[in-house]
């Protein structure tokens, strides 16, 4: 189970109302789940440590049927607010991802972002493993993950932990999941970096952060495309199908 700190930081993020504005890291991760999994409309998807459960209550919108999981029940008293609000259903689920009650091949889409980075690997590979066993054949797994090489996510990262700053606990940047992927037995396993514009953010935990902000975000826009590959953005995204 979660160690008690690391319970009382989620139960503390979530003991009030997130934001559920649709920003721009919410809309690339949206876009990126269409992208992979085709259209989601009609299908039973689960996200595997939802949070807010934000952007399943998108999915919910455009026509999924969506299954939210997580441990803290303070997160899922927050989603089941936001889905009433908007006079749409889900199953809520208060339980562990490295366990799920779950019965398998149960949907057609597995997936979580912000939500790998917290564990060590072997946990990971319980947690994508159990994502995998839920889904039925043919579907996808996607994960959404913090960049171990997305220098501005380090940058603010290291100096909001050196200055006490940083409040979403333990936390590993990860250099690629593909591995743990391909352990759990999913194929066609593919990783790409997206959200460079949300990297920026992180720069305003350092000082004299709106003029580090500027100067980052146009010393970057001035690279040619081939240069842009050097600097890759906040998230991986790493992606795989049931067999």
């Amino acid at each position: 189970m979660e160690s008690s700190a690391d319970t009382q930081v989620w139960d503390r993020i979530w003991s009030t109302e997130p934001s559920y504005h649709w920003d721009a890291l919410s809309m690339s991760i949206y876009d990126t789940i269409c992208r992979l999994a085709g259209e989601l409309k009609g299908k039973r998807i689960l996200e595997a440590g939802s949070g807010s459960g934000k952007i399943s209550l998108c999915m919910a919108m455009d026509g999924a049927e969506t299954i939210l999981a997580d441990y803290s029940e303070h997160a899922l008293k927050q989603s089941r607010l936001a889905y009433r609000r908007k006079a749409r259903n889900a199953a809520f689920l208060q339980e562990d991802i490295r366990s799920l009650s779950l019965e398998g091949k149960q949907v057609d889409l597995c997936w979580n972002a912000g939500v790998l980075e917290h564990y060590e690997r072997d946990d990971r590979l319980k947690i994508i493993t159990e994502m995998a066993r839920v889904t039925r054949a043919g579907g996808s797994v996607i994960a959404f993950a913090p960049n171990a090489r997305c220098l501005p996510y380090r940058l603010g990262k290291a100096y909001a932990e050196k200055t006490g700053a940083w409040g979403y606990g333990f936390e590993i940047p990860l250099h690629s999941l593909k591995e743990e992927f391909e352990q759990a037995g999913l194929s066609n396993v593919k990783e790409f970096d997206i959200a460079i514009d949300t990297a920026f953010d992180f720069l305003e935990f350092l000082p004299e952060q709106q003029t580090l902000k500027a100067v980052f975000k146009d010393w970057y826009e001035e690279l040619s495309d081939k240069e842009r590959g050097l600097f890759p953005g906040y998230l991986i995204v790493t992606s795989g199908t049931v067999v």
